[in-house]
């Protein structure tokens, strides 16, 4: 097991020698959450006006120096010459020792992602190719439990605060892409039950991407939940009236209307969570990056909004490469 275990995607989470490590200082933990997301060595200069933007120079390096004490002494890295450190520290520069037996969740979930932006599309993949990369993307997308550094916010810390609203926007879009391939490939599989609680807790992240919800109304007819398909929609319906005053694209109330009157297929589900036979989905709609839309218009307080489901030329624009990682 790593000597440091640091969970950002979510509620930050740091472990040391199996130890959860509560944090007197909000600005100790900012920094190390920094050092650990961005990588590389840092100047202190740039750090100082990162956390402390109202205070001068001199009265910021002399806080980010307690800060660093009070870091090391968390990670007993004062405690003994012989203790493996995990920063890096000169006199002008900071950083954190990646490679030092740190258990980074964002390394895991950039690992998966890297995995399927390589691969042309979930239905070329196949046999036990397939079900390794689906162990491998369920173990990433567990460990997303929420928006980067979720909950935690510092105060008088502007340019802090606009990085980890980049850093949400781009981890999100990274486990966006992850369910999106471990759902279509556990279906591919036979594996519909997992299907749907897969898509089900990427739901629960984006309530209001249409994109999930379709898939999973679809997934929830593969099976013969009819009731269950009808209820995701009403669900989906109601939150984006709440929310936006908004209505469902046109195509998905063509689909809710096609499920009341349509019959489930029959022996697609074994009851063992996986399907017998290849059901043909309702529709065949990619709609990864949805979500950025509608997110959008609720910040904008954007009402009458119909929300869109993306054509096939659009899947994956959402989704730019970040330079340095």
């Amino acid at each position: 097991m790593s000597a440091l275990k640091i969970a950002l995607l979510g509620p930050p989470e740091v472990h040391h020698l199996n130890r959860r490590l509560t944090f007197c200082e909000r600005k100790v933990l900012a920094l190390l959450a920094y050092l650990a997301a961005e990588g590389g060595m840092h100047e202190r200069q740039k750090l100082t006006r990162l956390l402390w933007p109202e205070r001068d120079m001199a009265h910021g390096r002399t806080a980010l120096r307690i800060h660093l004490l009070h870091l090391r002494h968390m990670l007993e890295e004062d405690a003994s010459l012989e203790c493996e450190s995990h920063l890096l520290i000169t006199n002008n520069t900071l950083g954190l020792d990646l490679a030092s037996g740190i258990d980074l969740d964002l390394h895991a979930l950039e690992t998966a992602w890297r995995l399927v932006r390589v691969l042309p599309a979930p239905e070329t993949v196949h046999g036990e190719v397939r079900r390794a990369l689906i162990a491998q993307l369920d173990r990433a997308a567990a460990l997303y439990r929420g928006s980067f550094l979720q909950d935690f916010t510092l105060r008088e810390t502007l340019d802090y605060d606009n990085w980890v609203g980049m850093q949400q926007g781009y981890w999100y879009q990274h486990i966006e892409q992850v369910f999106d391939w471990l759902s279509q490939l556990q279906s591919a599989e036979g594996e519909i039950e997992q299907a749907i609680a897969t898509v089900e807790r990427w739901r629960c992240f984006d309530p209001l991407n249409e994109g999930i919800s379709l898939r999973l109304m679809q997934l929830q007819f593969v099976i013969g939940n009819r009731i269950a398909a009808l209820k995701t929609y009403e669900t989906y319906e109601e939150a984006l009236m709440t929310e936006l005053s908004a209505k469902p694209s046109r195509k998905l109330v063509v689909l809710a209307e096609v499920l009341r009157n349509a019959s489930p297929p029959r022996g697609a589900h074994s009851g063992a969570g996986r399907c017998t036979t290849a059901a043909r989905p309702l529709l065949n709609v990619p709609f990864v990056g949805r979500g950025a839309e509608v997110r959008s218009a609720r910040r904008k307080g954007i009402s009458n909004f119909t929300a869109p489901v993306l054509s096939a030329t659009d899947r994956g624009a959402a989704h730019p490469l970040r330079t340095g990682r």
